[in-house]
């Protein structure tokens, strides 16, 4: 954790002097691919947001037409933890507010979960979809900090095969506002 804390100063740091050459960068629609990274996920400090994924990816097709995906993984070998994968895949539509340096985004996504945990045989299957809403900041060329928020539709089944009690084994709807506090550090190429 350390070190990658160091590797974000240096990066952040590097970007920083890139900066003060350039007066402003390129707009957003001409590159094509866009790595992103949650860092309020990595941050030990803050907590961990289960609807923001920690790795994002975004192609982008003609105009301001976004296809994005997400994949979060967490995986303890701890008695008391568990075993999850996450995958998002989804649209969006994008444009500029004001300049090429803050952009506006909105769009849905799908996801599906599964998560197991260690100390027993229970496992939750979810199903999700998000409309959302976000926005971009550039402050240099090929970096992007955004942040979304989300309303996010949740269906989860629950099974657990060692228990006889029914709501161990039930499906379960859930409404709620997501990925507040998402910070996300985009790569663009």
């Amino acid at each position: 954790m350390k070190h990658l804390r160091r590797i974000l100063a240096t990066v952040a740091l590097l970007q920083a002097t890139v900066a003060a050459a350039q007066s402003s960068p390129p707009p957003a629609d001409s590159y094509k691919n866009e790595l992103g990274v949650d860092i309020a996920n990595i941050l030990t400090f803050l907590s961990k947001k289960n609807e923001s994924y920690l790795v994002s990816y975004k192609r982008r097709f003609a105009g301001r037409h976004v296809l994005r995906s997400g994949l979060n993984l967490e995986w303890s070998t701890a008695k008391s933890g568990y075993k999850a994968v996450g995958v998002r895949a989804g649209y969006e539509r994008g444009s500029a507010i004001g300049s090429d340096r803050w952009r506006l985004h909105a769009g849905a996504d799908a996801s599906f979960s599964y998560r197991a945990n260690n100390f027993q045989p229970a496992k939750a299957i979810r199903y999700g979809w998000h409309p959302l809403v976000g926005f971009s900041y550039f402050p240099v060329a090929r970096f992007s900090i955004s942040t979304e928020m989300c309303l996010n539709f949740y269906y989860t089944d629950h099974r657990n095969s060692a228990s006889y009690d029914a709501s161990a084994n039930d499906n379960v709807f859930d409404v709620n506002i997501g990925s507040v506090g998402m910070i996300v550090i985009h790569y663009h190429f």
